[in-house]
């Protein structure tokens, strides 16, 4: 029996489905397993990660038979997609937070994207009554949760979510093992190449729209940076935009954050090898990102925009974004932008980290992405 069979068998007995789709998914699945397996975590913590991830595989199984059930979904065409695909703090967030603000634009929220099933009901969906209910969860924890109270990254119920968060749907995300030092999986998800990584996130886009409003999708995740092409090549209408930041800042203000919500303190040797791996992760996804953008072609479909531009400048940046792939920016999308800018809801994080806080030097990080800082140093 493979190592997954058993965690699978518990997901089918929770659901009373069986059919899982395509078996693709399996590999990541054996590989985290696997990675959980070699770890030193207790088993308190064993036990609460593989209850998260069963959940993943329980909401594939009821995503996969609700398609079934209503074949129509199938049929919801994902036009234009405008994808954000920077690395992790290189003004991601604050530019999707904007580009949602247009009425014609639709991005995955929060509360969706954890709730998946049972489906919203599009007549009411605004007011769905777990909008509320996550809003509270985010509320009661805010005063104990570092990540918000440090302002390190920001909670809504209904703000856009990262497109990593149903991504784990395939079991291919760096979500799932944010919580803890899982090298063995950060590894393969950093050099793994899955035949069509994208046909279930158009599953949940199409899910998505069939209950909820329809729009033009704003989306955004630092993982889409991994493989570009295969995006394109599932949405060959995408608009893509690259955020970027020396990763001298960049991989001191990650390593900083997993570190925060692993609890590893300062003084803690796991923070060095923390960063380590987010080095590694993220350096080798930009190199696979410009193997992609090698093709001429693919590079014409991105635009690439400064994280100083998107942090001084974001409404000057989403003017940007929209002038490049002429896109009409009204007099509302504009007002809404300014008043989101101005929303005491925006607010800078109040820590910073450096290199030295996890005994990483500037060498380490050039041998890592030296060919990306020389290629894109001007938005530096």
């Amino acid at each position: 029996m493979t190592i997954e069979q058993p965690f699978l068998d518990r997901a089918v007995e929770a659901t009373g489905l069986s059919d899982f789709g395509d078996d693709a998914f399996r590999v990541g699945l054996r590989v985290l397993l696997s990675s959980l397996a070699n770890s030193d975590l207790p088993q308190e913590r064993r036990d609460a990660l593989e209850a998260g991830w069963r959940r993943h595989a329980e909401t594939r199984l009821r995503l996969y038979d609700h398609r079934k059930r209503q074949p129509e979904i199938a049929e919801q065409k994902i036009e234009g997609p405008l994808a954000v695909i920077g690395l992790p703090r290189t003004g991601t967030t604050t530019l999707v937070d904007l580009l949602a603000q247009d009425p014609a634009a639709r991005a995955p929220l929060q509360w969706e994207t954890q709730n998946l099933f049972p489906p919203a009901d599009k007549a009411a969906w605004a007011n769905d009554p777990r909008i509320a209910q996550l809003e509270a969860s985010f509320q009661a924890e805010a005063s104990t949760n570092p990540i918000v109270a440090t302002g390190m990254h920001t909670f809504g119920a209904c703000l856009p979510d990262e497109c990593n968060n149903f991504l784990t749907l395939d079991f291919l995300s760096p979500n799932l093992v944010v919580g803890a030092l899982l090298p063995e999986y950060n590894e393969w998800l950093s050099f793994s190449r899955p035949q069509r990584p994208y046909r279930v996130h158009r599953w949940v886009l199409q899910h998505l729209q069939t209950h909820g409003p329809a729009g033009r999708w704003v989306l955004k995740s630092p993982f889409h940076a991994f493989a570009p092409a295969a995006l394109v090549d599932e949405y060959p209408d995408a608009m893509l935009v690259q955020t970027h930041r020396d990763p001298l800042e960049q991989i001191a203000s990650i390593a900083g954050l997993i570190s925060t919500i692993r609890g590893f303190g300062p003084g803690d040797p796991r923070r060095a090898t923390t960063a380590r791996e987010q080095a590694s992760l993220w350096g080798a996804g930009l190199q696979r990102c410009l193997a992609d953008r090698a093709d001429p072609v693919l590079n014409a479909r991105v635009l690439d925009l400064s994280h100083r531009e998107a942090v001084r400048d974001p409404v000057g940046a989403m003017q940007h974004v929209y002038r490049h792939f002429d896109l009409p920016f009204t007099k509302e999308a504009e007002a809404r932008a300014r008043a989101w800018v101005a929303s005491p809801a925006q607010h800078k994080s109040r820590v910073s980290f450096t290199l030295a806080d996890f005994d990483l030097t500037e060498d380490d990080v050039e041998q890592m992405f030296g060919a990306y800082r020389r290629r894109f140093s001007a938005y530096f």
